[in-house]
């Protein structure tokens, strides 16, 4: 069975608190990319069985990558500023409430 990392919902002091519908999270320490993405599942499994939420809207994930030796990284292979990039991955799911408009058509005549 694999080490399960300890998650704490920590509440946001309230100076400088910016309102927000979105739930900020951290995974914490310097890992390999596999084992952010199963610190990420297990984010995932709490907020199914401790909250019930199995749902969410687009999504912002910002990495600080390192080199092999722990330096962090600015740049790609090609020397492009990694500052200057956004990844955005499409969904590979179709889902009606993304082309659903609420603005209803009149269907018949209106009277003013």
């Amino acid at each position: 069975m694999g080490f399960i990392m300890p998650l704490q919902l920590v509440r946001k002091p309230p100076v400088g608190n910016v309102r927000s519908d979105r739930l900020k999270i951290t995974l914490d320490g310097r890992h390999t990319l596999k084992q952010k993405a199963c610190m990420l599942m297990q984010v995932k499994y709490w907020l199914h069985h401790e909250q019930g939420i199995d749902n969410a809207g687009p999504s912002d994930l910002y990495l600080s990558l390192l080199d092999p030796n722990g330096y962090p990284l600015t740049t790609f292979r090609d020397g492009q500023a990694m500052s200057d990039y956004s990844l955005v991955i499409e969904s590979p799911y179709h889902c009606a409430a993304d082309d659903y408009d609420r603005r209803q058509t009149p269907s018949g005549p209106r009277f003013f």
